[in-house]
């Protein structure tokens, strides 16, 4: 799960200016506590820059627990269930107590403040515990923030692109064999998009139907050399295949890392 996101300045600054190093901030951003230290100037004020945090293996249950700004609430509700017996069992000692004699009332109200004291202070490290497992759950998920879940997105992005242009690639080779047979062995660019989902679905046999983008893939193809199409973009010229599309490969490999 990726998630990318524009933090929002308060409109009201409710404390006073306080100057502070520039590289104070930095630190602070690095450590994500920046919304912790006072705004700067507004004259010195940027538009906050993109936040992006890649997640793994996050349960559909717990998919908001990872949504910024989103405070997981430990409701009174729950405190209630996690101490059902607890309360139960005091106000039957509670009722049991019969309030003729002032001894006996002092010690009851004695009972009643130390059972307040001790549920409540119970509860305060719950809450803290709950919190440091809500904690330890985003921070066992996350695999990536900013500058690299950037680089992981278009990591993927190439990846899967990659993958998309070599299925339609292997797809498309067969199906120019089987149009060569017919009356006619034009093919045309929109009939390939029309048809293609549904044919490579067919000529994979995948299990579950996939929904490629054709269209990028053709752009790919050509961007990389292994598609031609006449001017218009209409009609497909040229399919290289074997050790022609290997050579091209490689050319355009190499040219990436000889160019300055």
């Amino acid at each position: 799960m990726i998630l990318i996101w524009r933090p929002i300045r308060d409109k009201i600054q409710k404390k006073p200016e306080i100057k502070l190093p520039n590289y104070v901030y930095d630190i602070a951003e690095i450590f994500e506590v920046e919304n912790r230290l006072p705004e700067k100037s507004k004259s010195e004020q940027k538009p906050l820059p993109l936040e992006i945090r890649a997640f793994d293996r996050v349960p559909m249950a717990n998919l908001l627990a990872v949504f910024p700004k989103s405070k997981l609430v430990f409701r009174p509700a729950d405190a209630f269930l996690f101490d059902l017996i607890n309360i139960t069992t005091f106000l039957a000692v509670l009722s049991s107590v019969r309030f003729d004699n002032p001894k006996l009332d002092f010690l009851a109200l004695v009972s009643a403040i130390l059972w307040t004291l001790r549920t409540f202070f119970r509860y305060s490290n719950k809450l803290a515990r709950y919190d440091l497992l809500v904690n330890k759950f985003l921070t066992r998920r996350i695999s990536h923030r900013n500058s690299g879940a950037f680089r992981y997105i278009l990591s993927q992005g190439a990846i899967q692109g990659s993958r998309r242009a070599s299925l339609v690639h292997q797809w498309l080779d067969h199906y120019i064999e089987q149009s060569s047979s017919s009356e006619t062995n034009v093919l045309k660019r929109d009939e390939i998009v029309r048809v293609g989902v549904s044919e490579i679905n067919k000529f994979y046999q995948f299990r579950k139907p996939l929904q490629l983008d054709i269209d990028a893939a053709l752009d790919d193809l050509v961007n990389m050399g292994l598609l031609t199409f006449s001017k218009d973009g209409s009609t497909l010229l040229e399919l290289k295949k074997g050790d022609d599309a290997k050579n091209t490969l490689q050319n355009l490999w190499n040219n990436i890392f000889t160019k300055n």
